[in-house]
Order: structure tokens, then sequence, then C-alpha cells
């Protein structure tokens, strides 16, 4: 009996794992989130809502050091940006007497 009782919850983790409910009600969440505006008193924005904080709380759970590092560095300015790049306006004849030199 057991055995029967292993195999069930072996064959029904491996059911979850195929079918993956979590990661389809989130791809659904964040879905409903881009493609419509929808006002708080409907049922679906609270069901979105909902998902996404339990999706946000299940990460600051199991990454709690870089939630916090994350949330101290949330209104830190972008990094600065590097310097444009130059362009010589005489790299053809520079080009141009550099191949010269080599073939003579």
């Amino acid at each position: 009996m057991i055995w029967f009782l292993i195999a069930a919850a072996v064959l029904a983790g491996y059911g979850i794992g195929r079918y993956q409910p979590g990661r389809r009600a989130s791809d659904w969440a964040h879905w409903q989130t881009y493609r419509t505006n929808r006002p708080r008193h409907d049922a679906r924005w609270w069901a979105v809502w909902t998902v996404l904080s339990t999706e946000n709380l299940g990460w600051i759970i199991t990454h709690p050091v870089q939630a916090r590092h994350t949330w101290k560095h949330r209104n830190d300015p972008p990094p600065p940006r590097s310097p444009a790049p130059q362009i010589d306006p005489d790299w053809a004849a520079k080009r141009r007497a550099a191949t010269e030199d080599q073939e003579a």
C-alpha cells in the first residue's frame, strides 16, 4: 500500500511539474497587466494583483539577500554612459597609407 502512495505522489508531482500551473498563472497575470487597463472593482484586476503579489512574495522569501539589496538600491541613479566613439575623418587615407607601407 505504501508503494502505491509513493507512486501516486511521484506521478502527481510529475504531472504538476509538466503542467506548471504557477508559470501559467504568472504568464496570464503579466499578459493582463500589459494588455489592458482594468478598473479596480473588476474581479480580474484583483486576481492579477493577487497572482503578482504572490509571485513577488515568493521571490522575496526564496532570495532575501538579493531582495534587500534590490530594495536598497531601487532609487540609485543610472550608471554614467560611456563616451561616444570618435571617428577619425582621415581614416581612409591612413588605411591606404598603411597598406602601401606593408606592400613596399
